[in-house]
């Protein structure tokens, strides 16, 4: 009579066989580490997706939506990055025309100081 290991012991024995390929520096994919364990190829993609994720990721080879999906991000967030660039130049020429204007006031009010002070007469154009 032959047993079958229950779905613990297979997702067990892959996660085995996985940790000893890598420790080993053995090349993986997910054939080799079925192989390994003793199952399909089939049966990782079938009954432990999570398993070969795990894999694709070891190996660099994650499914094309998620490349796509970080692309897209990526894309947002580089447009996200080109708007604050250009907002952040336009509060740059903002903060120099508001100190513009600050010096010109403390001028002013220096002008006004020593004028009230006496000890400047101010000429009045005619």
């Amino acid at each position: 009579m032959t047993t079958h290991a229950t779905k613990p012991d297979r997702r067990a024995a892959l996660m085995t066989a996985l940790t000893a390929m890598q420790s080993d520096e053995q090349k993986i994919s997910i054939s080799a580490v079925a192989r390994k364990a003793g199952v399909t190829p089939a049966l990782i993609h079938n009954t432990y997706p999570e398993v070969a994720e795990q894999i694709r990721k070891l190996t660099g080879r994650e499914p094309a939506a998620i490349r796509s999906k970080e692309a897209e991000t990526l894309l947002a967030l580089q447009a996200t990055n080109k708007r604050l660039q250009q907002e952040n130049i336009q509060l740059n020429a903002d903060v120099a025309r508001l100190a513009s204007i600050v010096q010109t006031l403390n001028d002013e009010i220096a002008r006004l100081r020593a004028v009230g002070t006496g000890k400047v007469v101010e000429l009045v154009r005619q």
